[in-house]
């Protein structure tokens, strides 16, 4: 009677220490997300004071799938290899270089959050991104008669045409296959793990919220709802950035409409 008694107390200790613990994981993933994703914002303004102002690239051009593409020599200037060795860092081209690419899914990566869901069965092919630089900020290269080109080359970006860098997201959190979706409009192959990705990419991986990191080195918690309209297009209004100071713009002109493809 007494060891039921003893197994009913543990019984009900347990159910208590349950959530407690894991809201603890929890807040302790989201500060490993907000620390590293700060890291990366200031490593950035290192690069660009460094570079002549230009930003890191959002990738490469005519980059393919798997894990060598990631560390070809056009890739250097890509942020996912330019901005860890800003930190003394290992890159993406350092662990595939290295042969030890499993080891990016650690806390050995400045680019691995504990609070993502990586897919398992994916990860050995090629380096999935729990967080992405906003694809909004480069635009199209263009060609004769200011014609855009679509081979894939985005110009560079220079970080002095940020108008409003307190308020112009520069990284997100973005979502890998599986994981929750963060708005009823996403869609499941907007969960890609890509390098690179936008408000409709964003993940909540914390109780219904995730975290922007701005160009002025803040970082937010907002949640789907926040980014995206019910239809899904990126809630924009030009006249937010002068009304509103609490807006969120993802061009580096507040008055550029982020929807259509730049």
């Amino acid at each position: 009677m007494e060891m039921l008694v003893v197994i009913a107390i543990i019984t009900v200790l347990a159910a208590i220490a349950y959530p407690i613990i894991v809201r603890m994981r929890a807040n302790a993933n989201k500060m490993t997300a907000l620390n590293r994703m700060k890291q990366l914002a200031a490593a950035v303004h290192t690069y660009t004071a460094e570079n002549s102002g230009v930003i890191p690239a959002e990738d490469a051009p005519g980059k393919e799938l798997g894990w060598a593409s990631f560390a070809a020599a056009n890739t250097e200037k890509a942020w996912y290899n330019a901005i860890p060795h800003q930190l003394r860092e290992k890159s993406v081209a350092d662990f595939y270089q290295e042969r030890r690419t499993a080891d990016f899914y650690t806390h050995q990566n400045i680019l691995y959050l504990p609070g993502a869901q990586y897919p398992m069965k994916q990860i050995k092919n090629q380096p999935l991104f729990a967080i992405a630089m906003n694809t909004k900020l480069h635009h199209r290269a263009r060609g004769p008669n200011n014609v855009k080109t679509f081979t894939g080359l985005k110009a560079d970006m220079n970080i002095s045409t940020v108008q409003l860098p307190s308020r112009t997201v520069l990284f997100l959190e973005r979502g890998l296959p599986g994981e929750l979706r963060a708005h009823p409009a996403i869609s499941k192959t907007d969960y890609s793990g890509s390098c690179k990705a936008n408000a409709q990419a964003f993940v909540a991986r914390y109780t219904n919220k995730g975290i922007l990191v701005f160009f002025d080195g803040h970082a937010e918690e907002v949640s789907g709802k926040d980014l995206l309209t019910t239809s899904g297009t990126i809630i924009w209004d030009a006249t937010l950035s002068s009304t509103n100071p609490s807006a969120i713009f993802w061009t580096p002109d507040p008055t550029e409409d982020p929807n259509p493809g730049i």
